[in-house]
């Protein structure tokens, strides 16, 4: 090892009991294998029947593997590249290679299918990644490709689900201490009655860091720890038919700084960024008549992002009516509605604050039929009119087919467009420096209220097959994006937002899933190429990626899990801009290797276990590409081997 050995804490966590995991493979190879999902189409169908490209992570598998947070959990599944910048860390959630931004808005995240977006970047998604309970999560489902039919914007390159358990969670208590001064308290309780259920889950932690050492744009060595504190509360009811679900989510991570400089701004040890989301959503199903249902929804979400130059904050309110007509064996069809009012402020710090209070809605329309006879070939088609204030409505339309060659195998070909609307900092900003000596103004970033949508156009194509306990997924897919937003410099020397960039990715998508016995194997491997008027790799994502993951869990006492990355290296900073300075490692190819070894047993009458938890096991150091500014080439993306014990008991 080039850093230091493994460091040990102690978690309790909730994890497999010894029952449970001598359950995971209790199920049928078909609800393993071809398991049900709602994301594609808004209601529950099989993975092979459902629209587009799907991957779905269960629980047992989120669990076995060990993983502490969203943010890794995520970085496991296939074609998604988790990173972030100097300015938010851990926010990104990059698929296919579609990174345009360090706002993560090109993919969108819904809990239990209610979005979560905000208004001032839309996509602010660090308090997300970082904090979220995931032993709330029943699965998650993940969208590649467009989904802006049915969801709306942000809904581009993909979409995240984040669906939670359904039935009462089982009281259990989580405490930690180890490596890097981690610390963390976790809860959940769940209640049962004849009205329904609710369930509450608690997550806190933190700690104090890793080391980020690296070169500023002035070529001025200098490092930090890069700690963070979280805190998160989720509560999920089902209470005479209504739909709960409530978060709270706070992120504060020790970050560099506005700009890559180790002079500019307070003293290094002062500098952190803090997210808070909030969501309140509530939804009712009404039954019309036996095969017409009107469902209704009505949401609050806020965000408060803060850091030394500026506050900000919005608040949403999200309403949603949906009818879905169910017409047996002759089709589906979901047509629906939405407004989002938004409500956006900045407050000043140690800079003005660079956005005017304002307020905007905006409106969409969307409907789309999904047919479900009993012949090999099932079709789908969708529409969703969108209109966005002082710009003109524009229209996204979906269609595809499902094939179904026999009973082990089929063919998916779909076509979708998606929008990513402009936010509050792209089409508000205003913060303009002034002056040189000449009383020329030295920089500034102004908004464009006049700003169009983002627009991609993708086809996609997909072979499936299962059969003696594996199936696998082939895909191919091109997209074509346009009116990407981009900075502009302007004749006063502003920075100004402007439609002009393009994007063409292409690539193709193999995953599948193993089972035998009392084991489980999983891998992928993604491919894609993108260009921009010409120039390869514009996006500087890797090329290619492999992920595996092995699961055994052959004996009641004992269960085991390893997963390993490799990644080809990302694409130089000079293709986006030639004037970056090189003062950083380049980076690279690198291999991400993970293990988790389980003990089970009991403690009196309470199941227990306890958990050994390794990530990075081969102290990779790993660089990615300075995204925030583009000014310097790189800095480090993660820190090197950590271990974790973790203790699990259930009350």
């Amino acid at each position: 090892m080039k850093k230091k050995l493994f460091s040990l804490s102690l978690m309790f966590s909730c994890g497999l009991g010894a029952q449970q995991a001598s359950q995971l493979f209790e199920m049928s190879l078909d609800e393993l294998l071809n398991v049900s999902v709602t994301t594609p189409g808004k209601f529950a169908q099989s993975l092979d029947a459902a629209p587009g490209v799907t991957t779905v992570i269960t629980r047992e598998e989120i669990q076995s593997l060990g993983a502490g947070s969203l943010y890794e959990v995520l970085e496991r599944a296939p074609a998604v590249q988790m990173m972030g910048s100097f300015f938010y860390p851990q926010n990104l959630a990059v698929i296919r290679g579609m990174q345009l931004t360090h706002a993560s808005n090109e993919v969108l995240i819904l809990l239990n299918g209610r979005p979560m977006r905000d208004s001032f970047t839309g996509g602010e998604n660090f308090a997300f990644f970082t904090a979220f309970p995931i032993d709330s999560l029943k699965h998650i489902e993940i969208i590649r490709g467009p989904g802006s039919v049915l969801y709306g914007s942000n809904a581009f390159a993909g979409v995240i689900n984040l669906v939670t358990l359904e039935k009462q969670a089982e009281p259990k208590v989580t405490l930690a201490a180890g490596s890097e001064g981690r610390q963390a308290l976790e809860l959940q309780s769940g209640w049962q009655g004849e009205e329904g259920n609710l369930n509450l889950f608690f997550r806190g932690f933190k700690e104090d860091g890793w080391q980020f050492s690296a070169l500023d744009n002035g070529a001025q060595p200098g490092q930090f720890d890069a700690g963070e504190k979280n805190h998160s509360l989720l509560v999920t009811a089902n209470i005479g038919g209504l739909e709960i679900n409530a978060l709270h989510a706070y992120s504060e991570q020790d970050f560099w700084g506005s700009v890559s400089s180790w002079t500019s701004g307070p003293a290094q040890d002062e500098r952190q960024a803090s997210s808070r989301r909030a969501l309140l959503d509530v939804g009712y199903s009404l039954e019309i008549s036996e095969p017409l249902t009107l469902d209704l929804n009505a949401g609050y979400a806020s965000s408060d992002f803060s850091h030394y130059n500026y506050d900000a904050s919005s608040d949403n309110y999200l309403l949603e009516a949906m009818l879905d007509y169910q017409m047996a064996d002759a089709g589906r069809w979901l047509m629906g509605g939405t407004l989002w009012h938004q409500s956006i402020d900045t407050t000043p710090g140690l800079s003005v604050a660079p956005i005017p209070a304002f307020s905007q809605n905006w409106y969409s329309f969307y409907a789309q039929y999904q047919s479900r006879n009993q012949t090999p070939l099932n079709w789908y088609l969708g529409t969703q009119i969108n209109k966005v204030e002082n710009v003109d409505a524009n229209t996204e339309f979906r269609a595809g087919i499902v094939y179904q060659l026999d009973a082990k195998q089929g063919l998916k070909l779909d076509y979708g467009g998606a929008f990513r609307a402009a936010y509050a900092v792209e089409t508000q900003f205003d913060l303009i420096i002034c002056c040189d000596d000449q009383g020329n103004n030295r920089g500034g970033l102004r908004g464009n209220p006049a700003l169009e949508p983002e627009q991609v156009d993708t086809l996609q194509a997909q072979y499936f097959r299962t059969e003696g306990g594996h199936r696998y997924a082939l895909s191919v897919f091109y997209s074509e994006l346009s009116e990407l937003v981009e900075r502009q410099r302007a004749a006063d020397r502003v920075l100004d937002f402007v439609n002009r960039g393009s994007l063409d990715v292409y690539g193709l998508e193999l995953e599948g899933r193993y089972i035998l016995d009392a084991s489980q194997f999983n891998y992928s491997y993604s491919y894609q190429k993108n260009k921009n008027h010409g120039v390869d790799d514009f996006s500087l994502m890797p090329n290619h990626l492999v992920k595996w993951s092995y699961l055994w869990h052959g004996s009641q006492d004992w269960s085991a899990a390893i997963h390993h990355t490799w990644s080809s290296g990302f694409h130089s900073n000079s293709i986006r801009n030639p004037n970056t300075f090189v003062v950083n490692p380049e980076p690279g190819a690198y291999h991400l290797l993970g293990l988790t070894v389980t003990r089970h047993f009991q403690i009196g009458t309470k199941q227990a276990e306890l958990s050994l938890t390794a990530d990075n096991v081969l102290d990779e150091d790993i660089y990615q590409p300075e995204i925030a500014g583009r000014t310097i080439n790189s800095h480090p993306a993660r820190a090197g081997a950590n271990a974790m014990l973790w203790l699990s008991i259930v009350l």
